[in-house]
């Protein structure tokens, strides 16, 4: 399944096509735009209007008129015919989106190779040599990721120079969340943001990528302006540290962006594919397991009350995860790409989400993509999932590579398994 972000064509508040008496009883029908109006010239234009009193936010309402008044040479099929055809010719276009602001933040604690080979049998060099890291940052005595959100999400807002009250949206993008039941509502309370809703996004890896394509739809929806969207998570936590096989990858982090409404020709997502398959779930996982509870068998039912749920460690096929992520990801890319009308020359970086440097060399390669157009921080801080991507391109703007106008292709891949990209502007 690809989504790109063309929508799908309106259903469009006009009345029964049919007259009273030949089977809709006289009743008007009214449905809603699912995005901004398309706009249309000439006859089909005026006769648009005359099926609706009102046009407000990408919402047609025929409720207002009591009787709106048709002209009698009114052709409700050829009306809607000359619109699919127009809808198959150019795109919807609501509200804009662009990237204003950005945060992040890490735990205190570092953790080096040299640290790893005195728990498991490893070293600096094979560490290297296999995936690129040679320190990971991890939570440790107080530090929440709640307070990471926190920090990287006031960055962010100063940066875009917007306040907390201005805030619509939080999406927080984490599998790792303080809270089971969600940890965006805390996050946006202690940031400040009074006047805005939030929920939490799981998709691992690929978490931050879709959150802020959902933050646009959101956007170009309309009535919204301002979204927070964070990436966060603490696999740390669910790592296996006897196994050399994942501990060496994993850090903490969470990173932000401040996604803003703007108008139509100024909208900084160019073009975007997001695909997941079920299937390969068995390459990557953490699955809940089950504590048999001491009251399992009483009163003659074998099954009551329910397991205590817990969660396993991190489960990888290493192997099988690289060839999914060189395969897929490039091919993501390339797609996002063509919806976006540009070529992989106009890239000005590439940035994916940090889990080998062996993958992103790779798929670098098949994009042709020179290294030094290529975003990395991995070295520094491992494999922190949904925070990858936001914490790099944080770090890359404050260092002056990422400029305005620069267009960013970037990419999230994992567990899933799902994968997307998106090609973005910087603002």
């Amino acid at each position: 399944m690809v989504a790109a972000s063309g929508l799908a064509p309106p259903r469009l508040a006009v009345s029964c096509p049919r007259a009273a008496g030949r089977g809709c009883g006289g009743h008007h029908r009214v449905g809603f735009l699912r995005s901004a109006p398309v706009a249309l010239a000439g006859p089909a234009a005026a006769q648009l209007r005359c099926c609706a009193s009102t046009v407000d936010d990408g919402v047609v309402s025929a409720a207002a008129a009591p009787k709106p008044r048709l002209p009698r040479s009114l052709n409700y099929f050829r009306l809607w015919n000359e619109l699919i055809k127009l809808m198959g010719t150019c795109r919807v276009v609501g509200m804009g989106s662009k990237l204003i602001g950005c945060g992040s933040a890490t735990p205190s604690l570092s953790v080096s190779n040299d640290d790893l080979s005195k728990i498991v049998e490893t070293s600096d060099e094979w560490i290297a040599a296999r995936t690129g890291i040679r320190n990971r940052r991890v939570l440790s005595g107080n530090e929440t990721l709640r307070e990471l959100s926190v920090q990287a999400a006031k960055k962010a807002l100063e940066m875009a120079q917007v306040n907390a009250d201005d805030v619509d949206l939080v999406l927080l993008c984490t599998s790792t969340p303080d809270d089971l039941f969600g940890g965006a509502a805390q996050v946006l309370a202690e940031v400040g943001c009074a006047n805005a809703f939030g929920f939490d996004i799981t998709a691992a890896c690929s978490g931050f990528i879709i959150g802020l394509i959902t933050a646009t739809r959101f956007i170009k929806g309309g009535g919204i302006r301002n979204i927070l969207v964070i990436g966060a998570d603490a696999l740390s936590q669910f790592v296996d540290w006897t196994d050399r096989g994942t501990c060496i990858l994993f850090g903490d982090a969470a990173g932000a962006v401040l996604v803003q409404a703007c108008s139509a020709d100024e909208d900084g997502l160019l073009g975007f594919c997001v695909q997941s398959d079920g299937n390969g779930q068995k390459h990557l996982n953490c699955v809940s397991s089950h504590v048999e509870s001491i009251l399992s068998k009483t009163n003659g039912v074998p099954s009551f009350p329910p397991k205590k749920a817990t969660f396993s460690n991190i489960e990888m096929n290493g192997k099988e995860v690289f060839r999914f992520a060189v395969r897929c990801v490039p091919q993501s890319i390339e797609k996002a790409l063509e919806e976006a009308g540009l070529p992989a020359s106009s890239i000005d970086w590439l940035l994916l989400h940090q889990a080998n440097q062996r993958i992103i060399d790779a798929a670098a390669s098949r994009l042709d993509i020179p290294s030094d157009k290529v975003i990395s921080n991995l070295a520094n801080y491992g494999n922190t999932s949904a925070a990858s991507i936001p914490l790099a391109l944080d770090e890359a703007v404050r260092a002056g590579k990422v400029k305005a106008g620069d267009v960013i292709a970037a990419s999230g891949f994992g567990a899933g398994l799902t994968w997307g990209s998106a090609i973005v502007k910087w603002c």
